[in-house]
C-alpha cells in the first residue's frame, strides 16, 4: 500500500470518527452568550461550547475587513447588521487555547462539538456562522474541519486562516 494511500484512509477514518461521535448535550442561555453547553468529554474533561449573536460581540478591526473581502455582498450586509453568531470551543478549566490534553480522544471531543454546533445552528436556523482560531495548531485544525462542517450544513465557507465564515 502507498503512503498516500494510506494518508487518505486514516483521514477518511479521522473524518467518520468526528461526525459519528456524538452526545446530548444540553444547551442554555449563556452569561456572556445566547447559547452555552457543558459537557465531559471521553476523558474526563469538561468543555464549554458558546455561540453568540455577531449583534453582541465587539469583533477586532480586522474580522471586519477580512469579511468584506472574503463575503458575498448579501452575507457581508448580514454579518454588518450583526445577523449570525460567533462560536467558541474551550476547555472549561484551561481556556480557548488547545491545550493538548484531548490525548487520544481529541477526535471524538471534537466529534461531540460539532455534531452539537451542527444540530444547534439547524435547529435555530442560522444563516452566518464566525469562528476564529490564533493558535497555529488550532488554525491548521480549523482549515481541515470547517469544509466538512459546511458541507454537513449545506453551507458555504471561506476564510483567511484566521476567521472562519459559513453561510448560507
Amino acid at each position: 500500500m502507498k503512503k498516500s494511500e494510506l494518508k487518505q484512509i486514516i483521514k477518511e477514518e479521522i473524518i467518520r470518527e468526528l461526525f459519528d461521535t456524538k452526545e446530548k448535550i444540553r444547551w442554555r442561555e449563556g452569561e456572556d452568550s445566547d447559547f452555552t453547553a457543558t459537557f465531559t468529554g471521553p476523558n474526563d474533561q469538561k468543555y464549554v461550547i458558546d455561540i453568540t449573536s455577531l449583534e453582541y460581540i465587539n469583533l477586532p478591526n480586522n474580522a471586519i475587513i477580512v469579511a468584506s473581502e472574503l463575503l458575498p455582498e448579501e452575507v457581508l450586509e448580514m454579518f454588518n447588521d450583526g445577523e449570525g453568531y460567533h462560536v467558541e470551543f474551550a476547555d472549561a478549566s484551561k481556556g480557548k487555547g488547545i491545550t493538548g490534553l484531548g490525548g487520544a480522544d481529541t477526535a471524538k471531543i471534537f466529534g461531540i462539538v460539532i455534531n452539537a454546533l451542527v444540530d444547534k445552528i439547524k435547529r435555530e436556523k442560522v444563516n452566518l456562522v464566525l469562528f476564529s482560531a490564533k493558535e497555529a495548531s488550532r488554525k491548521e485544525l480549523y482549515k481541515k474541519i470547517a469544509p466538512m462542517i459546511a458541507t454537513k450544513m449545506g453551507m458555504k465557507q471561506v476564510n483567511n486562516g484566521t476567521y472562519y465564515f459559513l453561510y448560507l
